[in-house]
């Protein structure tokens, strides 16, 4: 296959690889590529480097305008923005399919985002409000610190919060088909989660009870040593309890799929002989 045949979405992807920085002739480089595929052209993708690299966009693209722009993007499918610190207003990209702001930091306002299918917004510290979001199909908020409030994301698809150490209800969000929320230490209650299809609480230090979540088919507790009882989780299909050390009786979890045991503490296995996949590792 040619790369002028290539699908467009592809192609976009493809431009992750160009250094774009502060080298103009690889950003030239770039433009020449745009320009001459014409599935890019067509369907205005755009991707925009770190603030320095502006200076060189405005040359290559005919002095483009930041307002002038973000008007562009009402024809956009793709928008990858990644690290672009001179961001400040995405009011005018609500009806990008799939936007990556990942890294910009002095994004506060996300009200007008609810239309978009994929959002990234990974690492946007200033982000305090995401009541608009619950439409969205696929949402990444990993480390976005300062949200509090995600009970308006109960019907988001799926939808990453992971870092997010301010969250402490997620009983809204029983609905949502694949979730993380690794690395969020206030999370204790987890009781509305047993119909998440695919659960990752990794570092999730003040959870206790999981008899709730039973019917989850992929399910990570890897470092939530305050777990003692996993009885419940027998009909789990694959289930990662690397380093939660206050684990002792395994017996229950004979007809799990794919384990992942570690730690001196769990002594007897003879009950997982049916097992498919079983992964013993020590837990350094």
């Amino acid at each position: 296959m040619k790369l002028d045949e290539l699908p467009a979405d592809i192609l976009c992807y493809i431009t992750d690889y160009f250094e774009i920085g502060n080298d103009l002739n690889t950003l030239i480089t770039c433009h020449k590529f745009f320009r001459n595929i014409p599935q890019i052209r067509k369907k205005y993708i755009y991707r925009l480097g770190e603030y320095q690299s502006l200076k060189y966009y405005d040359m290559l693209y005919g002095k483009i305008e930041k307002t002038l722009w973000f008007e562009k993007t009402k024809y956009c499918k793709i928008a990858l923005l990644l690290e672009c610190y001179i961001i400040t207003d995405v009011s005018k990209l609500g009806n990008v399919y799939n936007l990556n702001l990942q890294g910009c930091p002095n994004i506060r306002d996300v009200s007008a985002l609810g239309n978009v299918h994929t959002l990234n917004l990974l690492g946007c510290q200033n982000i305090t409000d995401v009541s608009a979001l619950g439409k969205v199909h696929t949402l990444n908020l990993a480390y976005c610190r300062n949200i509090t409030n995600v009970s308006a994301l109960g019907n988001v698809h799926t939808l990453d919060l992971s870092g997010c150490i301010n969250i402490t209800d997620v009983s809204a969000l029983g609905n949502v088909h694949t979730l993380d929320l690794s690395g969020c230490p206030n999370i204790t209650d987890v009781s509305a989660l047993g119909k998440v299809y695919i659960l990752d609480l990794t570092f999730c230090p003040n959870i206790t009870d999981v008899s709730a979540l039973g019917n989850v088919h992929t399910l990570s507790l890897s470092r939530c040593q305050n777990i003692t009882d996993v009885s419940a989780l027998g009909n789990v299909h694959t289930l990662k309890l690397l380093c939660c050390k206050n684990i002792r009786d395994v017996s229950a979890l004979g007809n799990v799929h794919t384990l992942y045991l570690s730690h001196p503490n769990i002594t007897d296995v003879s009950a997982l002989r049916n097992v498919h996949k079983l992964f013993l590792i020590e837990c350094l």
